[in-house]
C-alpha cells in the first residue's frame, strides 16, 4: 500500500499531520511539568486531603466490615442458641413422655402385684374355710358314727353311776380304735 492510500484509509478516524511541528506536539508530554515546561506539582495541603480521605475510607470500610461480621456472629448466636433451646424443649419432653410411661407402668404393676395378693388371699381364706368345713363334716361324720356305735343303757341314762362312767369310757377307746383303722 503507497502512503497516499495509507493516508486516505487513516483518514476518517485519525487525522495526521506529517509536519515536524505536528509531530513535536504529539510527542507526549512530561506529566510533571506543566504548560509552559515547568515541573507542576500538587499542593501539599491537597496530597495531605487526599492521604486522609483515603484513611477515612479505609477505617468506614473496616469498620462496617467488622460490624457487619459482629452482626453476623451474633445472628448466629442467636440461631444457634433457638436451636438449643428447641432441642432442649424436645429433651426435656421425651423425658417427661418416658417419665408418664414408666409411672404408667409401675402403676400396672403395682395394681397387678395387688390383684395377686387379693387372689392369694382369697384362695386362702378358700382353702381355710375348707378346711374348715372338712374338719367340721369329719367331726359331724365321726359324731354320727359314734351315735350309732355307742347307745346310752337305759339304766345309765338315769343315773351316772362310776360304772356307766367306766363303760363309756371303754367304749369309746373301743370306737376310736376302730374309727382310726376305718372300720366305721
Amino acid at each position: 500500500m503507497n502512503p497516499e492510500d495509507q493516508k486516505k484509509a487513516w483518514s476518517d478516524t485519525i487525522a495526521r499531520d506529517d509536519t515536524p511541528d505536528a509531530q513535536r506536539e504529539a510527542w507526549p508530554r512530561d506529566a510533571s511539568r506543566g504548560p509552559a515546561g515547568r515541573p507542576s506539582r500538587m499542593p501539599l495541603a491537597a496530597v495531605v486531603a487526599l492521604g486522609l480521605a483515603g484513611l477515612g475510607l479505609v477505617w468506614i470500610i473496616a469498620v462496617t466490615f467488622v460490624q457487619w461480621r459482629a452482626q453476623a456472629a451474633a445472628q448466629e448466636t442467636l440461631r444457634l442458641n433457638e436451636e438449643a433451646q428447641r432441642q432442649a424443649q424436645i429433651q426435656a419432653e421425651q423425658m417427661q413422655r418416658e417419665a408418664l410411661a414408666r409411672q404408667a407402668q409401675l402403676q400396672l404393676e403395682q395394681q397387678r402385684q395387688d390383684e395377686a395378693r387379693v387372689r392369694a388371699l382369697a384362695e386362702q381364706q378358700r382353702a381355710a374355710e375348707a378346711a374348715q368345713r372338712a374338719t367340721l363334716d369329719a367331726f359331724e361324720r365321726k359324731e354320727q358314727a359314734w351315735n350309732r356305735f355307742y347307745h346310752v343303757p337305759p339304766h345309765c341314762a338315769a343315773a351316772a353311776t362310776m360304772e356307766c362312767t367306766n363303760r363309756y369310757i371303754r367304749a369309746r377307746r373301743a370306737f376310736e380304735e376302730k374309727y382310726a383303722r376305718g372300720e366305721l
